[in-house]
């Protein structure tokens, strides 16, 4: 791969993640919002990969979308407040704060570039066998339970009792789990010899670690005054169009995914080789037996994910207590552990599924469940969604699979939708004028149209970035 292909991967893949985490930060949050932007990066290196891995490129972004909700189990609001509390005492500890930052940067993204790295090397087959992946799979709910008991406990709030290496006041950490998986996945990527595993890996730690300090020194120059009294693009931040808050996420999505994408874009020799064996002998694939029953598998996660959140829903509405940490990781296993081991053992509907169906789905259950919950429009969102998801669902189906500029479309005119009218809503409700709640978005919505039209140019004219 030549510098001018590396350069053109680099950004196409920083635009991509930097839009993705923005919009996380806008409408959804935590896991879920962090689908939209692993499903991108993904999406993005397939098509830069060319060959067998682009015609099957569903696998390589369920596999982002999959790979980069693990870290949404970060709690980091407490972590960037170590940075910004520089008025309360004991609480201004920068450096556990960049510490801590760094940390979990580094963790969400390089498991999402391993991965992707991981479903890349086993569309060809040869590389990890079905015992491998399934096995591997199985264990990650011990990866992660294992990482929390080890690094995240002893831990009790009532009591003031925390770890050794904790990086929040009062909130419960789970980046334990996430080292114990990525420690798990470099093992797997060494025993196995998969260099470009490895790579990606790596490049990811490094990209989200700096990521999100270059991300909050934006921050911190929007909410702390110059020498000169002024704030950082202080016109704007007036007006309400800049948002440093939103800088912070786009700076740290950008630059996040250019590690992955260097990472990828180092083993470029690889992904001629693992194309060249898709040509000689095909991708691998779930007997057609087994692949028949799929979309009922997919059915039957989407309806354990929507039962999870009613009934988390349920609970707040009557105030009662549940076990928010068991109800996660029930939820974070329907939506990522098992999916995860279709997709890598070969089943081309749960790749499928989980891409376009699930940018929806997850859209929906947020909106409903939680931005939505207290509006009178809620039963109204409900039908919408409900309606919206199984005519995506059966479309799907129907069709066989949507291309790839229907990803790009889930991921943005949706959202950028539910946003809009989110924040008009919410304006209205505090006797505001819906220019405000416009305004505020204003910021975000040149992203989605930068980033359609970009990838409808680039997709148009597919064949002028080969390698």
């Amino acid at each position: 791969m030549g510098i001018s292909d590396i350069i053109i991967c680099v950004l196409f893949v920083m635009l991509a993640s930097s839009y993705g985490w923005g919009m996380r930060g806008t409408v959804l949050g935590g896991e879920k919002g962090a689908m939209l932007p692993g499903a991108f990066i993904g999406l993005i290196l397939a098509r830069f990969a060319g060959g067998g891995i682009y015609e099957n490129y569903w696998v390589v972004a369920a596999a982002g979308l999959m790979g980069m909700t693990y870290g949404g189990s970060e709690t980091y609001g407490e972590t960037l407040g170590f940075v910004l509390h520089r008025d309360a005492g004991r609480d201004y500890r920068p450096i556990k704060g960049y510490s801590g930052l760094f940390l979990k940067g580094a963790l969400w993204f390089s498991i999402c570039g391993g991965f992707i790295a991981f479903a890349i090397s086993s569309m060809a087959g040869g590389k990890y066998s079905l015992a491998d992946i399934i096995i591997f799979c199985l264990l990650i709910p011990v990866f992660q339970i294992a990482g929390y008991y080890i690094f995240n406990t002893p831990y009790d709030k009532e009591k003031g009792i925390h770890p050794k290496c904790y990086y929040s006041r009062t909130r419960r950490e789970e980046w334990g789990g996430n080292l114990v998986t990525l420690l798990a996945l470099m093992a797997l990527g060494i025993v196995r010899n998969d260099s470009l595993m490895l790579s990606m890996i790596w490049g990811g730690f490094l990209g989200g670690g700096l990521g999100w300090l270059v991300a909050m020194k934006f921050y911190e120059a929007s909410v702390f005054p110059m020498s000169n009294g002024k704030y950082i693009f202080d016109r704007f931040f007036r007006n309400g169009i800049y948002d440093g808050w939103k800088t912070m996420e786009f700076t740290l999505g950008a630059i996040g995914g250019a590690g992955i994408a260097l990472g990828f874009c180092r083993k470029a020799d690889i992904i001629a080789e693992i194309n060249g064996m898709i040509a000689s002998n095909g991708v691998n694939s779930l007997p057609a037996l087994a692949e028949g029953f799929m979309p009922f598998a997919v059915i039957l996660l989407a309806a354990g994910i929507i039962a999870v959140n009613a009934y988390g829903f349920y609970c707040d509405r009557k105030e009662k207590e549940y076990d928010t940490l068991l109800c996660d990781r029930i939820e974070r296993t329907l939506y990522n552990v098992i999916p995860m081991a279709l997709v890598l053992t070969g089943s081309a509907y749960a790749a499928r599924l989980m891409t376009v169906f699930m940018l929806i789905l997850v859209l929906g259950i947020k909106c409903v469940f939680e931005r939505f919950s207290e509006s009178k429009y809620m039963p109204l969102c409900g039908a919408v969604g409900l309606i919206v998801c199984g005519g995506v669902f059966a479309g799907d189906i129907i069709l066989g699979g949507y291309g790839p500029f229907a990803l790009i479309f889930a991921g943005t005119v949706p959202y950028l939708l539910a946003e809009l009218f989110h924040a008009m809503t919410k304006k209205r409700r505090a006797g505001r004028s819906i220019r405000d709640g416009l305004c505020k978005t204003a910021f975000a919505t040149v992203y989605p149209c930068f980033l359609i039209m970009c990838a409808v140019i680039y997709i148009v004219s597919a064949e002028i970035f080969e390698f």
